[in-house]
């Protein structure tokens, strides 16, 4: 349910895990508990039954990591650090070690791109590189 606030929440360095739709709310309290996880939810149960977590009320994502940045703050340092799909650290790599695996063009424009070593997503700054910096800008946040 907070699926997108958790991609953006990735762009901006936060290190945040997707509860699965199969896990019950129990499940998903356990892990928490166990792994010392703040919890992010639109289950207003599931916030009350679990003290450190953030209830949103909003279906919107931006109205979303407003609220959550009300409470957090971003490290500039850790922006466009995890990977969007699966939460992993991203690495830089050479685009020259990379023929086949990106668009010749990205190796044309770029000396090194981010890549991430679990699901095997590479991120460069294409087109809607200077929106996403854009949206962030208008949250305060400086890159």
């Amino acid at each position: 349910m907070l699926g997108r606030l958790a991609r953006w929440l990735r762009i901006m360095g936060f290190d945040v895990e997707y509860a699965a739709s199969s896990l019950s709310d129990t499940e998903i309290i356990e892990k928490c508990k166990s792994h010392d996880l703040f919890l992010l939810t639109r289950d207003k149960e599931l916030h009350s039954r679990y003290l450190p977590s953030m209830y949103f009320t909003s279906q919107d994502h931006r109205e979303q990591i407003r609220q959550f940045l009300s409470t957090f703050t971003v490290d500039k340092n850790l922006v466009f650090t995890r990977c969007t799909e699966c939460n992993h650290p991203l690495e830089n790599r050479d685009t020259a070690d990379l023929k086949g695996n990106i668009p010749e063009g990205v190796r044309e424009r770029f000396s090194t791109v981010l890549y991430c070593s679990k699901c095997g997503k590479f991120y460069w700054e294409g087109d809607h590189y200077d929106k996403i910096v854009q949206f962030l800008r208008g949250l305060g946040i400086e890159i």
